[in-house]
């Protein structure tokens, strides 16, 4: 079809126009929001790392964090239609973003097996896994939601709090649960167990991230199926 035939006429494209800016004007003007949406508002509040205040004070020594300017289309916020509160942009922006980091990750996209899970909750609950995650795992999102990642590391993924662990050594159960408690950053690897029971050793990589405070709230764990 020749770029001619394309041409669309005078009054389509007006009506067009004429319902997109009533569209946006609809969103901008609008005072109330859903639940939902006023908490995935919130949560896609980015902030980066101010790079002034890194050459001043040096990047040892940078702490401030500082919030983008608004969008250039004030109808796209983003993570805003992720029920949840959370999308794998934020999350990975945040991790990217975060100030002095301890553990390298190179290159990261939407294409990462990670889990988020609640600092402030008890027994630090998944909130957030990601499709990936589900690829490599065989789990699904809901199956995995409030439970603590520790049902990884036993076929069947019945794992209590303080039980012994038969899969899985003492020192990297205890290697990963001072980071957690110590809002650190770790990389190590780790036993796991798939849903139908197969293992594979996943590189798992722990990041703590701030969200709606300076306080760590979320923690972000990548998985990584190690090649043999």
């Amino acid at each position: 079809m020749s770029r001619q035939e394309l041409q669309y006429p005078a009054s389509y494209i007006h009506a067009e126009t004429e319902r997109i800016l009533s569209f946006r004007t609809h969103y901008q003007a609008a005072s109330t929001m859903n639940p939902w949406e006023s908490c995935a508002l919130q949560t896609a509040q980015y902030q980066y790392p101010d790079e002034q205040e890194q050459g001043s004070r040096g990047a040892s020594n940078m702490t401030t964090w500082r919030k983008p300017t608004a969008a250039a289309d004030p109808v796209m916020y983003p993570g805003l239609y992720c029920p949840s509160g959370f999308d794998m942009m934020s999350i990975l922006l945040r991790v990217a973003g975060r100030p002095n980091p301890k553990v390298q990750l190179g290159a990261i996209d939407c294409s990462v097996a990670l889990l988020l899970c609640d600092l402030e909750q008890p027994d630090t609950p998944i909130v957030y896994a990601s499709e990936p995650f589900s690829l490599l795992t065989g789990y699904s999102n809901k199956e995995v939601m409030g439970k603590n990642c520790r049902f990884l590391q036993a076929p069947g993924g019945k794992v209590s709090r303080k039980s012994v662990r038969k899969h899985v050594d003492k020192t990297t159960v205890k290697s990963m649960r001072r980071a957690v408690e110590a809002n650190d950053e770790v990389q190590l690897e780790v036993l796991n167990f798939r849903k139908d029971g197969t293992p594979f050793v996943n590189i798992l990589t722990m990041i703590p991230v701030h969200w709606d405070s300076q306080h760590y709230r979320y923690s972000v764990g990548f998985q990584v199926a190690r090649e043999d």
